[in-house]
């Protein structure tokens, strides 16, 4: 299975027009524009998703719009889950996604949570934690669900990265 992990794109500040509420804070218009370059430029990477998990939050969700319609997913490929919300525990995404039966998953969320995420995968002691910017994504390919999700990082990319594949 591959796990392709991508951080939300560039969101609004904190304040009126989120009414200082985090869980609203939309992509900006440069954040959604950038996420399409972004989503472009996983599709020419010939990245296939079966699904996409993201965080309940309104920036992850845009995110994992935008990702869907670059990659030609439905509205129903996309579900929103508290285990990628920020904070939420690594054990039970772990379970979610050995519950789901895809060969590919992709998962939209927050900084610190997915690199933290992206290293217990990797590591056996979660040793290290990998910084994934706005935009950016990483594939990793799962070798083992059991007892624990065990993999290896194929790639990393930073947004402007991918945008530039778009081209």
């Amino acid at each position: 299975m591959n796990l392709y992990i991508i951080r939300h794109g560039i969101a609004q500040e904190l304040g009126k027009k989120n009414e200082f509420n985090d869980e609203k804070r939309a992509l900006t218009g440069d954040g959604r524009n950038r996420m399409r370059e972004v989503a472009r430029g996983l599709a020419r990477l010939e990245t296939e998703i079966d699904l996409i998990l993201t965080s309940p939050l309104l920036r992850a969700v845009e995110t994992a719009q935008i990702l869907a319609e670059a990659l030609g997913l439905k509205k129903n490929e996309i579900v929103e889950t508290a285990n990628l919300a920020p904070g939420a525990n690594p054990d039970q995404l772990f379970a979610e996604i050995k519950g789901r039966e895809a060969a590919a998953i992709a998962l939209v969320g927050h900084q610190p949570d997915l690199g933290d995420f992206v290293s217990r995968i990797v590591t056996v002691t979660g040793g290290f934690s990998m910084e994934l910017r706005k935009g950016g994504a990483c594939c990793v390919n799962v070798t083992e669900t059991t007892p624990v999700l065990r993999g290896e990082l194929v790639w990393l990319l930073t947004a402007k990265q991918l945008r530039s594949l778009a081209k």
